[in-house]
């Protein structure tokens, strides 16, 4: 319970007033003893003037010298810890309201970066991502300097402060030492400062992890997309050629071998074809939904080349049984 007392940042605030306070029933004591004092030193003057040249005169003379001076030091103290005290609590609530501050903006940009989970399942959508992260990054770089200021002074101030001002700022419960109840004040702002250090490194690896995250899903993104592009450039080329055959029916005689000879150059230009089709099926399927959800986009796209691919099998398994039986047929007219 103690710990928890020496710990809260409320109940320090709270001593700082207290402390505060107690300073100022000191100084308005000693404004309230200043007419006793004037008094005091004003009836001595007389007194001393009716003894002068006598011993009691040299012992009232240096009585009063030292009732004075002790008055003045009296009233210089006070008014010295009072000046120090309130700059001290001013330096050190600034202190600790910036390094508050801190954390919670780091609480949310914490909370932003993880907003921006998880991988899109497209090269669009992960360029846009890139470009949140990218401002995001940015954000971090401008901060940065003002991180490192604000514990720079957090360092300077503790180390600056002696164990007398460190008491005066944030007393502790007086059964402790004066040393320990300064080191639980400076342990205060010091896990503050740890704190905001621990959350500014951590926010830093988070950035640069998420990064690298989308910077590999850019790269087999793209690699997919070329993928696909450079299949449907070759499934278009090869349907515009297959389109341009004309229907066995309507040939002539002498041109089915002709048309025969196309129809091989075509089943061999389908070879690498298969390749390609091969080619973006392994890479769309090591896209795994733990790993990077293919968004609806892509799967249609890789279900529409391969449905396309079939269509082009299809239509040449059908065009060498129509050739092959036209061949036949005219062979056997030509037997007869």
């Amino acid at each position: 319970m103690q710990q928890n007392r020496c710990c809260s940042p409320q109940l320090k605030l709270k001593m700082l007033h207290r402390k505060t306070y107690h300073v100022k029933e000191l100084q308005a004591e000693i404004d309230a003893h200043t007419d006793v004092f004037h008094n005091l030193d004003e009836n001595g003057q007389k007194i001393l003037r009716s003894l002068e040249g006598s011993e009691d005169a040299t012992l009232l003379h240096r009585r009063l010298d030292n009732m004075n001076l002790r008055w003045n030091e009296l009233r210089k103290k006070s008014l010295n810890i009072r000046s120090h005290l309130e700059a001290s609590t001013d330096q050190w609530k600034r202190l600790h309201l910036s390094l508050q501050e801190l954390l919670a903006w780091l609480q949310l940009k914490e909370d932003e970066l993880k907003q921006q989970a998880p991988i899109g399942g497209d090269l669009p959508t992960v360029q846009k991502q890139n470009d949140i992260h990218r401002t995001f990054k940015r954000e971090l770089k401008t901060k940065e300097p003002v991180i490192r200021s604000a514990l720079e002074t957090v360092r300077i101030f503790l180390a600056e402060q002696p164990v007398e001002a460190v008491e005066k700022i944030c007393p502790e419960p007086r059964d402790l030492p004066p040393e320990e109840r300064a080191h639980n004040v400076t342990k205060l702002l010091q896990r503050q400062a740890d704190e905001v250090r621990t959350e500014w490194d951590k926010l830093n690896l988070q950035s640069a992890d998420w990064q690298k995250k989308i910077d590999d899903a850019l790269e087999r993104l793209q690699g997919l997309q070329e993928a696909m592009d450079d299949l449907d450039l070759k499934l278009r080329q090869a349907e515009a050629f297959k389109g341009s055959w004309q229907p066995v029916g309507d040939l002539l005689i002498d041109s089915l071998q002709d048309h025969l000879e196309k129809v091989k150059v075509y089943r061999a230009e389908l070879v690498p074809l298969k390749e390609k089709v091969h080619h973006v099926n392994e890479l769309a399927h090591r896209f795994t939904p733990s790993d990077i959800q293919l968004s609806q986009y892509n799967l249609g796209c890789v279900e529409d080349l391969n449905t396309r691919w079939k269509v082009l099998q299809a239509k040449a398994r059908e065009s060498d049984k129509e050739c092959l039986c036209d061949v036949s047929s005219i062979t056997v007219l030509d037997t007869n």
